[in-house]
């Protein structure tokens, strides 16, 4: 079947689509992309999302499709949602033209939740400066441009949260000042966000701020302090972890015990084997996890 006629049918929305069909989007050549890229805006943007889900699902089952074609059109889909969804379904995708891609998106999408979206993708090039994977100019035009965003106090509140949490693991001092600046600003959900950044730098200093703000009567402040000590993998948090066990709320219990098989240690283990004997079913199956979780950090050898 030529690619014209597969992709007419591929795009009537009155047709079933036939996910053995989709395979065939893997890995077009510059020639089909071209003819792809032509028919896409004119499929029904019910359509173009339904499409986009069922790649999602082929590509979990099946790690060899390559869709990143169809993804790469995605990204000038007039459509904000699909935009956002294309940004998402390249999550593996590392490749240099989706880095100045995401920098326009994060600076210049007319839609927040796009410009939020791709901030944050650019967080996993921040890692890749860190581990010395990116050449150091592209590293300082991420990093550069998240600066950018979250300094920008016209800019919504939501894109520059998600450019501090995706700029919080760089190694730049700068990101310490980003941090307090923010954290002890007015708005609340930058405050969220500092609390994050703070797990995510790895800087033990952030400790105090973490362990007071274990106790705050917010419970989104309680939640993210927690995450963030099971990130810096302190053992002085393990008491305040523990008391957090106690919690009415379950989503912050099951992060305390979360952090607890991030941090380890024997207090630690004792206070999750308690909750393996005396828990909620939930309870013992997130302590199960986590205990799991510290005997492969003491010997990864025996879960081979």
């Amino acid at each position: 079947m030529a690619i014209q006629d597969y992709l007419a049918e591929l795009f009537d929305p009155d047709q079933p689509i036939s996910s053995s069909k989709l395979l065939n989007l893997s890995g077009l050549s510059d020639q089909e992309a071209l003819v792809f890229r032509s028919q896409w805006g004119q499929a029904p943007e019910g359509r173009r999302s339904a499409l986009l889900d069922q790649l999602e699902t082929i590509s979990d089952d099946n790690a060899e499709a390559d869709f990143t074609t169809v993804y790469r059109v995605a990204l000038d889909d007039v459509s904000a949602p699909i935009r956002v969804k294309a940004i998402d379904d390249l999550w593996e995708c590392q490749e240099r033209w989706l880095l100045n891609r995401l920098v326009a998106m994060a600076q210049e999408d007319p839609e927040e939740e796009v410009r939020a979206t791709a901030a944050s993708a650019l967080g996993k090039f921040v890692l890749m400066g860190v581990y010395e994977e990116l050449l150091p100019a592209l590293a300082e035009k991420v990093e550069a441009t998240l600066k950018q965003l979250i300094a920008d106090e016209v800019e919504a509140v939501s894109v520059r949260r998600r450019a501090i949490e995706a700029l919080s693991p760089s190694t730049d001092a700068a990101v310490n000042d980003i941090i307090r600046d923010n954290y002890h600003g007015g708005d609340p959900e930058l405050r969220l966000s500092a609390i994050y950044a703070m797990g995510q730098h790895c800087d033990p200093g952030w400790l105090p701020v973490l362990l007071k703000e274990l106790k705050s009567p917010e419970p989104s402040m309680r939640y993210e302090a927690a995450r963030a000590c099971g990130e810096l993998e302190d053992e002085r948090a393990v008491p305040a972890l523990i008391e957090l066990i106690r919690e009415p709320d379950a989503q912050i219990q099951e992060t305390a015990i979360e952090a607890l098989g991030r941090i380890g240690g024997d207090e630690a283990q004792q206070a999750l084997r308690r909750c393996m004997a005396s828990g909620t079913p939930r309870m013992r199956e997130v302590a199960r996890a986590a205990l799991e979780e510290i005997s492969f950090g003491e010997d990864p050898l025996a879960f081979h």
